[in-house]
């Protein structure tokens, strides 16, 4: 075992408080058997816009602020923290470390992205990004690198 896999290990440990982990898994194991997975997506997705309304960021005049709001934000709840990364045609937001993905299981992994979708266009509309830019997840939407969630913010096509 690498120390990588020791301190992964232990992030996973210690990711979710074991007084909710049988909850969230119980509950994820419900929402996976009652509705599809693009409805708890979507049910994530409001979640997270609604999380993001109550904790607004201050208005930012560069990515590296952006970014320290995000983190900012996330280190005040310890859901782990972002990395923002522009390219040519779109903004690469990494977050790693959210307790999502532990607290919920790996059935989970096809919709807890929709909660940082949904977070992440918020707090991007309140700093007055265009409508035609949305947050989207990548596929695979987690990968197994401490639970990291690779989006991106880019234009919409139709």
């Amino acid at each position: 075992m690498t120390s990588t896999d020791s301190l992964l290990g232990y992030y996973e440990r210690n990711a979710c408080s074991p007084q909710w982990l049988e909850f969230n898994r119980g509950l994820a194991l419900e929402l996976s058997a009652g509705l599809p997975s693009e409805e708890i997506r979507a049910l994530f997705k409001r979640i997270g816009s609604h999380m993001a309304q109550a904790m607004p960021l201050a208005r930012c005049d560069s990515l590296q602020e952006l970014q320290a709001e995000f983190n900012a934000r996330w280190a005040s709840i310890a859901w782990g923290f972002s990395s923002l990364r522009e390219e040519e045609d779109f903004l690469e937001i990494i977050h790693a470390c959210s307790p999502l993905a532990v607290a919920f299981g790996p059935a989970s992994s096809e919709w807890i992205s929709g909660f940082f979708e949904g977070a992440y266009q918020v707090w991007f509309a309140a700093q007055g990004i265009p409508s035609v830019l949305r947050v989207r997840a990548e596929e695979p939407a987690i990968t197994s690198a401490a639970s990291q969630i690779v989006l991106r913010l880019s234009r919409v096509h139709p």
